[in-house]
């Protein structure tokens, strides 16, 4: 019996040597005294979204504002004007009268004019009526050869009804105002000073391009070819 007891604890010792620590002791960084800090929310948070956010566009204050009125357009750039028309004249032809009253007048301005297959510069009157004392028209119909229409003397052949165009490239007379006569020589290079709604010119003589409208009447009318 007394041999048995030192067996027994010396066995008791070895177990106890062999078993792991308790699990009930705490964790070295858990013990009280420990020299480690423990982190603080300094250290371990995010920094602040601000720092780290995109710089945010300039505000409207800081960008120049831009005057009224200089905003470009949405709306497209109008198409280029046109070119004017060309009147189709042809030939010129001359008038003369001892009189020639224009009523419903209105002074167009300088336009062109194709007058044997060149373009030149003339007046353009619009009238609603004409009358013509002493109407003598005459025209080349060929190299050296003209067609003269001649009205019976005194007689007063008339442009009517309806808005008529006149092509001019010249009127040349005596403008008649109140009895009063002034010569006159218009042309494109000397076009009329004034736009008068009615003229009356004596002893004139026009040439013409074209004449567009109304019906002319020449009383007496004859009509003859003149060579040379």
């Amino acid at each position: 019996m007394m041999r048995t007891q030192p067996l027994a604890a010396v066995a008791m010792v070895a177990v106890l040597a062999l078993q792991p620590p308790s699990s009930t002791e705490p964790p070295p960084s858990s013990a009280p005294g420990s020299s480690s800090p423990a982190p603080t929310s300094t250290t371990s948070e995010p920094p602040p979204a601000s720092s780290t956010s995109v710089t945010p566009p300039p505000t409207s204050s800081s960008v120049p504002a831009v005057p009224p009125g200089t905003e470009p357009s949405s709306t497209p750039a109008p198409p280029p004007p046109a070119p004017a028309p060309v009147a189709s004249g042809g030939r010129e032809w001359t008038l003369t009268a001892s009189r020639l009253d224009l009523g419903g007048l209105n002074f167009v301005g300088i336009v062109d004019s194709l007058v044997n297959g060149q373009v030149i510069k003339v007046l353009k009157f619009t009238a609603n009526d004409m009358k013509i004392k002493d109407l003598v028209q005459s025209g080349e119909i060929s190299p050296g050869v003209r067609l003269v229409t001649t009205a019976r003397p005194g007689s007063t052949s008339t442009v009517s009804p309806g808005r008529i165009e006149l092509f001019t490239v010249q009127l040349k007379g005596n403008l008649d105002i109140l009895g009063i006569k002034i010569p006159v020589d218009y042309t494109a290079a000397h076009p009329p000073p004034l736009n008068v709604p009615f003229a009356t010119f004596t002893e004139v003589t026009v040439r013409n391009t074209d004449l567009i409208g109304g019906t002319l009447k020449i009383p007496g009318a004859r009509i003859s070819v003149v060579s040379g």
